[in-house]
C-alpha cells in the first residue's frame, strides 16, 4: 500500500469483481471462504509458475511501506512484519497482501506507465490505483456470494480472515448496492482444494 496514488486505467467495481472471480475459479478456490493469499503469492506465482519474484523486506528498508509491487510486474515485496502476520492469518496483513496482488494484476503494464495523481486532478475512485487495489482485495478475500443478510462485520471477519474494519466496509458496500445474498449456500463451504498452479485445472 502506498501513501501516494496514481492515475490508472478505469475499472468499474463490477469489472474488478469479475477479475477476482475468474482468478478464484482458475485456481480452484470457489468453494472455500478463505482465499490462501500467501500460498498463492509465494508458492504459486513465485515458486511454481515463476511469474514474479516474491520478496520480504526489512522494516529498516521499507519504513512505513507495508507492501510494494513493481510497476513492471516483476516482483511483490512485503515488509517482514506484514509477511509474518499474513502467514499467521492476521486479517489486516492478508488484506495488504491481496492489495499488492491487485496492483500486480490491474496496474503492471510496462507499455503504459502510471502517472502520479495530484489532489488537483480530483480523479474518481475508479481511475485511481489505491481504491482499485482495495476493491480487488475486498472482492478476492470476501466474495459477494458468501455475504448474506444475516451477516455482521464480526461474522465476515471470522469467516474470511479479514479485519473488522475491512469486513464492515465490505458489508456496507454490498448493502448499498443491494448485493447481499438471502440464504447461505452450503456448497460454498466444501473442503478447500489444495492450491496448486499445476494441479487439477482441467
Amino acid at each position: 500500500m502506498s501513501e501516494f496514488d496514481f492515475e490508472a486505467p478505469p475499472y468499474s467495481w463490477d469489472e474488478i469483481h469479475v477479475i477476482t472471480e475468474r482468478l478464484r475459479a482458475e485456481f480452484n478456490q470457489t468453494r472455500s471462504p478463505i482465499f490462501p493469499i500467501m500460498e498463492f503469492l509465494e508458492q504459486v506465482l513465485d515458486q511454481e509458475m515463476d511469474e514474479i519474484s516474491f520478496q520480504v523486506g526489512s522494516i529498516d528498508e521499507m519504513g512505513s511501506a507495508e507492501g510494494l509491487t513493481c510497476p513492471y510486474g516483476t516482483f511483490i515485496e512485503l515488509r517482514e512484519d506484514v509477511y509474518k502476520a499474513a502467514w499467521q492469518n492476521d486479517g489486516r496483513a492478508r488484506f495488504t497482501a491481496a492489495h499488492e496482488l491487485g496492483h500486480l494484476i490491474l496496474h503492471s503494464d510496462p507499455s503504459s506507465p502510471l502517472k502520479r495523481a495530484t489532489p488537483s486532478n480530483r480523479l474518481p475512485a475508479y481511475r485511481r490505483c489505491e481504491p482499485q487495489a482495495n476493491q480487488f482485495a475486498a472482492e478476492l478475500l470476501m466474495p459477494r456470494e458468501y455475504i448474506t443478510t444475516a451477516d455482521s462485520a464480526s461474522s465476515i471477519s471470522a469467516r474470511h480472515f479479514v479485519s473488522i474494519e475491512a469486513a464492515a466496509n465490505r458489508l456496507q458496500f454490498l448493502q448499498r448496492r443491494n448485493l447481499l445474498t438471502i440464504e447461505k449456500d452450503p456448497s460454498l463451504y466444501s473442503s478447500p482444494i489444495l492450491l496448486s498452479a499445476l494441479g487439477d485445472k482441467g
